[in-house]
């Protein structure tokens, strides 16, 4: 679009030496039928001078340079973007680019740009600093140290509102995304982390639903999406827990936040948790689970579509009345989630609330133990038509794997082993060599009760394509579950710097995660897609760090609960955590994969596992023996 009435930014490229030609048009740029490889004016040696009109612009500057022996020239080339507000005119009418010169002349000699770079490098040293980890192992603590935080930084900047598969803002920020966006870069950017969660809480319901969706620079809720995902209130319970948990910040909790923001309708940050919580405890079908609404995480589980009209979308298309189908996923949700809106109602002094959410907490827990599980696994859903979906009485898609790991996470059914028969079934049903499928077998036929996920061919994305976001919630159950070798067995197998072997094959950045590898029923098995804006970036981040590491935010400082391979002696964190720096030693002389016999914080032993709040600037150093 032009820089006309209803546009008041521009973005420019420049650089500090004169040129000698130009362009801007793209076709003119790289030919008409030439790759990136082969760009027309490069190798005809020449520019077009070609002014871009319309569409599918570019820039490009040609300088003519002279080097004697030895000689060197530097040059600086400038991207940027400009927003002019109400100043958008000069007054002979011309475009005002008074802002752009400016930023030019930040940057206008090699000096002030190494400058530039140099605080911008100490800017990512500060980010990356506060979670390190030294294990002896090059590829872990390249991971964990570098990539994955800087991914999780990039998921809070873009969400998964602009990348190289979906184009443009329109598809808004999502709820549920962000949310869990958070879990990953809350340790990074706190105070950015408060200011995304009364975003988001400004865009949901009354009711407690929300949008699905808003766009980043109104901030207002998408209504061409709208709600009734059923797992979006859910999620912001859980990141803003971390957020406390991260900051200590309790006052986040009596901040007036509106509702659709309507600033008539604001009610505490606390009043929208409560809201959250009841939107799904008081939504329940005729199992007593909760109702599934368009979808749950699962956006291609589409259990009240039912649509046959070709280009129809199945996640805003509602043909059944939505009062029958359930997600047992959702569910589990609950009874992992929960708890942590019950901890915020007692440290709010709210007990007659606590011990209310407790209640609901425990009767689903039980719902879910008498038809939610299958014998091997917890059932996944039950449809429109009240059958079990995920169940071994399943034609296809007997076993999914998010339940699997949300409610195994819960402790549902631990004390009579469901959890870890469940978590052998994923073992046994979903574990392929790049990591573990969404669900087996494949759909091999369209299921109109089923939706969209039965509509991409067998072993690509939702249908039993490898989803990594879900990978890691197995990783963290079996962590929970005690079983270290196995939970660092799944983290490396989706994990980018151990893939480095197969990039042939993997064919997407060595360094971030995707969103998804092609199942073992694909042709390409093995072959991933959709790399950088993805969840997996911010919850293989909490799987490697807090559940394997074992280095968690807690109410009351930090807790040290490592579960790793037994073969592992020892390694080191450092953690900046609450104004101070703890610097972590774990020593495994049993090699054990769980149990922590004792902690010492600055050569003194403390009871239990939660490191002290310090909040000294000051570096303080643990020991932990495991046994």
């Amino acid at each position: 679009t032009e820089y006309k009435e209803r546009r008041d930014h521009f973005a420019f490229y420049a650089v500090n030496t004169p040129v000698n030609g130009f362009d801007s048009d793209r076709e003119s740029f790289m030919g008409l039928y030439n790759g990136f490889d082969r760009p027309q004016a490069v190798f005809a040696g020449k520019p077009e001078n070609s002014v871009a009109d319309g569409w599918s612009p570019i820039a490009s500057h040609y300088i003519e340079v002279s080097l004697e022996p030895g000689e060197k020239k530097d040059f600086v080339f400038v991207l940027g973007y400009v927003e002019n507000g109400e100043n958008k005119w000069n007054a002979d009418g011309s475009m005002n680019k008074a802002q752009a010169y400016e930023m030019l002349k930040k940057f206008d000699t090699s000096e002030k740009a190494d400058k530039a770079l140099a605080e911008l490098k100490e800017i990512w040293d500060d980010l990356l600093s506060r979670f390190k980890v030294s294990s002896g192992d090059e590829k872990l603590d390249r991971m964990v140290n570098i990539w994955n935080q800087y991914q999780c930084m990039v998921t809070f900047n873009m969400s998964r509102s602009a990348s190289y598969f979906e184009s443009g803002i329109g598809r808004g920020m999502g709820f549920r995304d962000s949310n869990q966006d958070l879990l990953g870069f809350v340790h990074q950017i706190p105070e950015r982390a408060r200011e995304r969660i009364l975003d988001l809480a400004a865009t949901q319901f009354e009711d407690g639903g929300c949008y699905h969706q808003y766009q980043p620079l109104t901030k207002k809720g998408n209504d061409e999406i709208g709600g009734d995902f059923s797992d979006d209130p859910l999620w912001m319970i859980l990141s803003t827990a971390a957020y406390i948990k991260e900051t200590g910040d309790y006052g986040i909790l009596d901040e007036m936040v509106p509702y659709d923001n309507d600033p008539s309708k604001a009610q505490t940050m606390m009043h929208h948790l409560k809201q959250s919580f009841y939107r799904v405890v008081k939504n329940v079908g005729p199992h007593g689970l909760p109702l599934i609404g368009r979808a749950d995480w699962n956006d291609c589980l589409n259990l009240n579509c039912f649509s046959m009209t070709p280009g129809e979308s199945f996640q805003t298309t509602t043909s059944k009345d939505g009062k029958v189908a359930e997600s047992v996923f959702v569910a589990g949700m609950l009874v992992y989630i929960g708890p942590e809106y019950v901890a915020l109602c007692r440290r709010k002094g709210l007990e007659d609330e606590a011990k209310a959410a407790e209640i609901e907490i425990e009767k689903m827990k039980k719902t879910v133990i008498d038809y939610g599980y299958d014998g091997e696994w917890y059932l996944r859903a039950y449809d429109d038509f009240g059958r079990k979906v995920g169940s071994k009485e399943c034609e296809e898609g007997k076993i999914f794997i998010e339940p699997q790991g949300f409610c195994a996470m819960a402790g549902i059914g631990r004390e009579q082993g469901l959890d870890i028969k469940a978590l052998d079934s994923v073992k046994k049903y979903l574990d392929t060599p790049y990591g573990l499928v969404l669900q087996n077998p494949a759909f091999t036929r369209y299921y109109i009760e089923y939706g969209e996920i039965s509509t991409y061919p067998a072993g690509y994305k939702e249908n039993a394509g490898i989803f990594c976001h879900n990978n890691a919630w197995i990783i963290c159950a079996e962590a929970v579950a005690g079983r270290g070798d196995r939970a660092f067995e799944y983290y490396s197998k989706i994990a980018p710097a151990y893939l480095e072997e197969i990039s042939d094959l993997h064919r997407t950045e060595p360094y971030v995660y995707a969103q998804m590898i092609a199942g073992k029923d694909a042709k390409r098995h093995g072959e991933a897609k959709n790399s950088w804006l993805t969840g997996t970036a911010a919850w293989n981040f909490v799987a490697i760090s807090q559940f394997i590491l074992g280095i968690a935010p807690d109410w009351d400082g930090l807790k040290v609960n490592p579960c790793i391979p037994k073969e592992w002696d020892d390694f080191k964190v450092s953690r900046v955590f609450r104004g101070a720096v703890y610097e972590i030693e774990v020593k495994n002389p049993a090699h054990v994969s769980k149990g922590v016999k004792s902690v010492a914080v600055d050569g003194k032993k403390i009871d239990g596992n939660v490191l002290p709040v310090f909040n000294d600037g000051k570096t303080h150093s643990v020991e932990v023996l495991m046994g």
